[in-house]
């Protein structure tokens, strides 16, 4: 300890000994130094000395990087907003159109390689071996797999839902039952009727993966697939065309199917991806939605690594149809556009069409729109006034169950030469200047004359 001290005294009384430098001293030997010669400029490092990855890498990191997290793994879908409202395309508005959801497998649609057997059973991608468990699994506890792809297409202007199962499997093994499995692939299905495009038909899509797994099974599995029947029957439409009266049925088929897939216990994952497109134009073979699946291990949904790859769906437009009585076109007296050849179809087809399963186009006409008193009215005096009501009324109630123009003047020709008229009534009702409708029935049907839509009725 004292040699340190006596250390520290040494240095203190050298420092206080030795001459103090002044600023302008210290200033004048700068000035006299030689300044260090400059730095050179560093070499631009040659491509086997760049530090780092490749640009292609680097690109890749950053595109990894900057990219949107995927928070779903087992679904994919894009929307196609264009596809539907694109300025240069055919107006859908006053035609009819419906859904139709096609599978993007190849083998899916070759029916050639099918008949030939082009395709090795022997190298499938599924073992149902390798997903069974031992018995004595099996009276350790049960387990019930389920595994279902759902879509669902909510339309306004018309309202109406409707949904389609397009991937469903489920497994279920225990003690009582054993082992069972039962899985369904839809490859071509129409998910809607035809139903009429306005101004403003708006479409949504919800695309919904549901995934469970009971470890105690609760019988959940058997009858969400139980219900997936159930639902088909349901939404099976009792009309070809989406109207007032067939609009709830489709909603409610619609409400139930996706109750029951999502009433599942144990661990469930759901993931759903939902768009909104504007339905105005039409173009043939452009889809205005895709859709792409992959599926998880039965032995752990949990999983997202090593997905199966399950295949994808288009869903298209269907062909706009101006008229639900007939298919034939023709042109208009300009000749510069189509018009539904009217002059094919005879009116009791049209007083005939079901518009539900017990309504027909000539109960809603002549019991639905309270035509009676005006009816009478126009059979004993021919009034023009009175035939211009009773067109309009039944024009515009065939126009608010689901009817385009075209078939609401079908409906008003009909209902013209029908049974429910005298001869004084029908030739007023048959004249354009007092039934509106009457001008664009002959538009499509030129050489209109008063046709008899009851046997025994007179004609003019």
């Amino acid at each position: 300890m004292r040699s340190v001290l006596l250390l520290a005294g040494v240095l203190l009384a050298g420092c206080a000994s030795a001459p103090s430098e002044t600023s302008a001293e210290r200033d004048s030997d700068y000035e006299a130094s030689e300044l260090p010669p400059p730095m050179p400029a560093p070499e631009a490092p040659s491509a086997s000395r760049r530090l780092g990855p490749p640009r292609g890498e680097r690109r890749a990191r950053a595109d990894k990087q900057d990219r949107p997290q995927d928070y779903l793994p087992f679904i994919d879908v894009a929307i196609d907003p264009q596809a539907t409202n694109n300025p240069y395309m055919p107006s859908l508005e006053d035609q009819y159109t419906r859904l139709r959801i096609v599978s993007r497998q190849m083998n899916d649609f070759d029916t050639q390689g099918v008949r030939d057997g082009a395709y090795d059973y022997d190298d499938t991608d599924r073992s149902y071996k390798d997903e069974s468990r031992f018995w004595l699994m099996r009276m350790m506890g049960s387990k019930a797999v389920t595994r279902v792809l759902l879509t669902e297409f909510d339309i306004s202007k018309p309202d109406v839902k409707a949904s389609e199962a397009l991937f469903s499997s489920s497994f279920v093994s225990n003690n009582s039952e054993g082992e069972s499995w039962e899985t369904t692939q839809n490859i071509s299905i129409y998910a809607t009727p035809w139903f009429k495009v306005s101004s403003d038909t708006t479409l949504t899509t919800n695309v919904k993966m549901q995934l469970a797994d009971e470890r105690q099974s609760s019988g959940a599995s058997t009858s969400v697939l139980n219900s997936l029947t159930t639902a088909t029957n349901l939404i099976a439409p009792s009309s070809q065309l989406v109207t007032y009266f067939t609009a709830p049925a489709l909603t409610t088929a619609s409400n139930f199917l996706e109750t029951s897939v999502s009433t599942l216990f144990g661990s469930a994952i759901t993931e759903t991806t939902s768009g909104s497109l504007a339905i105005k134009t039409w173009e043939r073979d452009r889809p205005i939605v895709e859709i792409s699946a992959a599926l998880p291990d039965p032995d752990d949904i949990r999983k997202t690594k090593d997905l199966e790859e399950l295949g994808g769906w288009a869903v298209f437009l269907e062909e706009p149809r101006l008229s639900m009585f007939t298919n034939a076109l023709a042109y208009d007296p300009s000749g510069l556009t189509q018009v539904p050849d009217l002059s094919l179809v005879a009116p009791p087809d049209v007083l005939n069409y079901e518009i539900s399963g017990d309504l027909k186009v000539y109960d809603y006409i002549f019991s639905r729109l309270d035509l009676s008193d005006r009816l009478n009215d126009l059979n004993e005096t021919g009034s023009p006034e009175d035939a211009r009501q009773i067109c309009n009324r039944i024009e515009r109630g065939l126009l608010e169950v689901g009817f385009n123009s075209w078939d609401a003047a079908a409906g008003v020709h009909a209902a013209a030469v029908g049974d429910q008229f005298t001869q004084l009534a029908q030739n007023v009702m048959m004249r354009t200047d007092t039934c509106e409708a009457m001008k664009r029935y002959r538009l499509a049907d030129p050489n209109a004359v008063l046709k008899v839509a009851v046997p025994g009725a007179e004609a003019l």
